[in-house]
């Protein structure tokens, strides 16, 4: 009889007490700025081992976290993680997770007329033995094959070559697939329906996906 190996990952969130807010921000929009805090535990036959402690700080735009209607926060979130090297087959619970309270927090009466909502989160990821890491790693490559290969479809090369490029004006304002802002007075890339991004984010995007990240808008594709 086959045995199922079950890994224990977790994720925790709160607001911190006594958060010193920063004077100023170069955002005009509300902001979540998140403290993310992620540990690996190895789990052996004879012991557990927990790694050391990987940190990364991110704003981002509160309304862009909360949203509850497509892809945008997720996107953003599973990009948050990805940066602390979270596998992709563990994120969703975190991100339901993050999310929910991210939108409980923002949605407090103290929180209400807050420039900055600080919130600390700690994700525990359990690394499984090599072989069912190189099967999860094989699941998850298949999955994605398959989803790219049914519902996903790049944008023309004549759609991207023509996009418009514009100086970044007034405040700086954030690519959403990077989370990095792109700073007043800096080159974006324009998409038609207006949302800008940097240059080879949004490039490397159509390759894959024709459509905007931020409000599903289609791009041409190949005929």
């Amino acid at each position: 009889m086959s045995s199922t190996t079950i890994f224990h990952h977790s994720s925790e969130a709160w607001q911190p007490e006594n958060y010193i807010e920063p004077p100023e921000s170069s955002s005009p929009h509300p902001e979540f700025f998140i403290e993310l805090f992620m540990f690996e535990s190895i789990e052996g036959d004879a012991q557990t081992v927990i790694s050391a402690t990987k940190y990364k700080a991110f704003n981002i735009q509160r309304d862009l976290l909360i949203l509850n209607t497509n892809s945008t926060s997720w996107l953003i979130m599973s990009n948050m993680l990805s940066q602390m090297d979270v596998p992709y087959y563990v994120q969703p619970p975190m991100i339901q997770k993050i999310s929910a309270f991210a939108r409980e927090l923002a949605n407090e009466a103290d929180n209400m007329n807050r420039k900055i909502i600080p919130m600390v989160v700690v994700l525990t990821v359990a690394v499984p033995d090599l072989q069912e890491l190189e099967l999860s790693e094989a699941l998850r490559e298949s999955m994605e094959t398959w989803v790219y290969s049914t519902s996903l479809v790049c944008a023309s090369k004549a759609s991207v070559e023509a996009l418009e490029k514009v100086k970044v004006e007034g405040f700086a304002t954030q690519c959403v697939i990077c989370m990095e802002d792109i700073l007043m007075g800096f080159e974006a890339t324009r998409m038609p329906c207006k949302h800008v991004y940097h240059e080879d984010c949004i490039v490397n995007w159509l390759k894959e996906s024709n459509l905007c990240p931020l409000c599903r808008f289609q791009m041409p594709v190949e005929t």
